[in-house]
């Protein structure tokens, strides 16, 4: 009777965290929206302004490059606003997916083989698209940086943590901690894109170093796994939105891998041999500002 009362107080804690992130979630792309229409608003009377006090107008023909350029950037900007608001939408029929079904185990312990198998096939699907609402949502989300110093080893256990990390893979952290500078949200999805990135690699069998260093005024840190390997022809397009070579993946992950890295003045690279491993390596600049607190 304990044990059932601790299964269902974690799936009201889950039930009321899963709430108060969609409200955070919905809350944030309100003020996003609010922010573009703003901002669109000014650019157009700005427009308008110029127009009726410039000279005479003359004919003028728009390129056809920039033309194309200018409607692709319009039409991936309401993709980006259709896919968040789509995202938002199944994370709650999802969450409630998730939690009837833990209620549903909990409410019959004993089920044939059969049932149990199909509970867990329910279970994978939704863990799955969960994943891969989050990928949409780290990527079309934009928000500005909360800069602070933490401690590297303190926010990598935090996203491990939050990570299902099989027995059979073991992560090896860094010898000593350094501190990092940058939001530290938007930090903590960068490592967790690559340490699922790399258990996938290893096939959840096998080792995930995490090394770090400061060189040149820059935190270095490498993921390196002993996994398959990303092929050569692969390797020049897999932080290209939408690019993947995994069957269930959205092309997303390492895209706002990069997106977060390059908002924060860092680089982020990959080398791999196929067959060997994988490196991913994040450059992060260090903040004088914020060293000396």
């Amino acid at each position: 009777m304990h044990h059932i009362k601790e299964s269902v107080d974690r799936i009201l804690k889950n039930a009321q965290e899963d709430a108060a992130r969609l409200l955070r979630n919905s809350q944030e792309d309100a003020a996003r929206l609010l922010k573009n229409a703003q901002e669109d608003t000014a650019r157009l009377l700005r427009n308008s302004q110029e127009y009726e006090e410039g000279p005479e107008p003359q004919e003028f023909s728009v390129p056809a490059g920039n033309e194309s350029s200018i409607l692709k950037k319009d039409k991936l900007h309401t993709i980006g606003e259709m896919s968040s608001r789509l995202a938002h939408d199944l994370q709650n029929p999802l969450s409630i997916i998730k939690n009837t079904l833990e209620i549903i185990k909990l409410k019959q312990p004993r089920i044939d083989e059969k049932t149990k198998e199909n509970y867990e096939r329910i279970e994978r699907a939704a863990t799955r698209m969960s994943q891969q609402i989050k990928d949409v949502l780290d990527y079309v989300r934009t928000s500005n940086l909360l800069m602070e110093k933490a401690s590297l080893t303190s926010l990598l256990k935090a996203v491990i943590a939050d990570i299902d990390v099989p027995e059979c893979t073991k992560i090896i952290l860094p010898t000593e901690d350094i501190p990092v500078y940058g939001d530290i949200k938007q930090i903590e999805v960068v490592f967790s894109n690559l340490i699922l990135n790399a258990m996938q690699a290893i096939e959840e069998k096998g080792k995930i170093m995490i090394q770090a260093s400061e060189t040149d005024g820059m935190t270095v840190i490498d993921v390196i796994d002993n996994g398959q390997g990303i092929k050569k022809e692969d390797l020049s397009h897999i932080f290209e939105p939408l690019f993947t070579t995994k069957q269930n993946g959205t092309g997303l992950g390492l895209a706002s891998c990069k997106s977060i890295i390059d908002n924060h003045g860092g680089i982020i690279e990959c080398s791999s041999i196929v067959g060997k491993g994988t490196v991913f390596t994040i450059k992060l600049p260090i903040l004088r500002s914020l060293s000396k607190t």
